[in-house]
């Protein structure tokens, strides 16, 4: 597929990109944990695995649903744009840089407020970190809301299939960043996001919990207090683990428990909204 091709048709990004993604499994798999290099909690369980790639199967297809209903949604507000942005490498380097910005607050909105964690917390419900734990992408991000973070770029002025294209572009980049089998890089540390960084964002210790929100850039959980450098070993998971390695299961357990926390008797309607809007337990 070309790249004008891909352009225009930017939900076919992840699938293009999808044989890299499989050598790195491959590459994972047989360098570093079959000659015994990686950790105990690096290891590819067939059983998470089948779930992992379930989980992306669904992802994928509500995903590629939604989406006609999103993009002609921004493509409607995209009409009341405020200027009209040509596409060169210029705005494309600031386009780039906006999203991430907007992706760092999309992510951490989902892990502040319950209603987004339901859907988010697919992704950290893992107790390994391996490439394919990148894979663990919940259906229900459409309906948590994941596409209003990026409506202030369509109206500003970026086309939106510019804009869906950089999402996706960042989502590709953060497939690298789960694995346990890169240390630490120097001085891209400081700028980007780095498998050490996301490691942190997925540990359950302590420190770790609501750190490092990054997508592509680590510069903005830096300049806004969210940044926590991997010292201690990683533990990973959530403080509720969920116990099964059944998609369906792993998809709306939490939007389960959130409605029977919402539906108590004696609760007035704030209250209830409280409890879909407050940070998750």
């Amino acid at each position: 597929m070309s790249v004008e091709n891909l352009i225009n048709h930017p939900e076919w990004l992840l699938v293009v990109l999808a044989p890299i993604f499989f050598l790195c499994i491959l590459l994972e798999y047989f360098l570093g944990i079959r000659k015994n290099k990686l950790p105990e909690n690096a290891q590819y369980k067939l059983p998470e695995v089948l779930c992992n790639f379930s989980l992306a199967g669904l992802h994928q297809v509500t995903d590629l649903l939604a989406g006609l209903l999103i993009a002609q949604l921004y493509l409607n507000v995209f009409g009341f744009r405020l200027f009209d942005i040509e596409m060169t490498a210029w705005t494309f380097i600031l386009l780039l840089v906006a999203q991430d910005f907007c992706y760092y607050w999309f992510h951490r909105a989902s892990h502040r407020i319950r209603w987004m964690w339901a859907a988010h917390v697919v992704h950290h419900s893992s107790e390994n970190m391996n490439f394919t734990t990148a894979f663990r992408q919940s259906l229900m991000y459409p309906v948590a809301g994941m596409w209003v973070f990026w409506l202030p770029l369509v109206i500003i002025g970026f086309d939106p299939k510019w804009v869906v294209f950089t999402v996706l572009l960042s989502l590709g980049y953060q497939f690298f960043v789960h694995t346990q089998m890169v240390g630490k890089l120097g001085w891209l540390e400081w700028i980007m996001n780095t498998p050490s960084h996301h490691r942190v964002h997925h540990g359950v210790n302590p420190q770790y919990i609501d750190k490092n929100y990054a997508g592509v850039f680590i510069i903005w959980d830096k300049m806004f207090g969210t940044f926590e450098p991997e010292q201690e070993t990683v533990r990973y998971g959530i403080t509720k683990p969920v116990n099964s390695f059944n998609p369906i299961t792993v998809s709306f357990v939490e939007w389960r428990d959130m409605i029977v926390d919402a539906s108590q008797k004696n609760l007035s309607m704030i209250q209830r909204l409280k409890v879909l809007m407050k940070p998750p337990k």
